[in-house]
């Protein structure tokens, strides 16, 4: 089947190409969210963090589009809740990720709830959720041969951080979100 290997398991469907058009494609670059010529643009220097994090999120997609039985998961396939309607993520750095994520999209699409936000701060949150989330919690081995659908969510919520850490490094801070360093 070459780049459209799927598979289905416990109804969700992996799919190859997926992953193959989400890592290819860049969103359309807008300039209407960029740093205002009266506030400080970032050095590069001090967001190397925040660029690895997309980088290494980057490479472990790669990876799980590498192994045929991961593929990509489509964002509406994804796991992301147990049989009984529970949110499966339950670690606490997890959560973690998962709420600096929120604050993001919150000072993103919110902005009367918060002024003025510090984009910098926000990414370097999220960086550095992500890394301890990376730390604790296992994608590969023993959670994706034994709770395989824990191992999606999670794949799922390695997309959502790398999705958002190209957001904000692109449009929000003006500097590159490399694929790879």
């Amino acid at each position: 089947m070459g780049g459209q290997e799927k598979s289905v398991r416990a109804g969700f469907v992996v799919n190859s190409s997926a992953m193959s058009k989400k890592l290819s494609t860049k969103p359309a670059p807008t300039t209407q969210n960029f740093p205002s010529p009266q506030s400080p643009i970032p050095s590069s220097q001090s967001l190397f963090s925040v660029q690895y994090a997309h980088a290494r999120c980057c490479s472990l997609l790669r990876l799980a589009q590498a192994d045929g039985k991961w593929g990509a998961i489509a964002p509406d396939a994804i796991p992301w809740l147990n049989e009984m309607g529970q949110l499966r993520l339950t670690h606490p750095a997890e959560r973690s990720l998962i709420s600096q994520l929120f604050s993001a999209l919150d000072a993103m699409y919110c902005p009367a709830s918060s002024k003025n936000p510090n984009w910098e701060k926000l990414a370097q949150g999220i960086s550095l959720s992500w890394e301890k989330f990376y730390r604790q919690c296992r994608l590969w081995g023993e959670v994706k041969t034994e709770t395989p659908e824990l191992a999606q969510a999670r794949l799922g919520l390695l997309m959502a951080t790398q999705t958002m850490l190209q957001l904000l490094l692109e449009e929000y801070l003006g500097i590159s979100a490399p694929l790879e360093l």
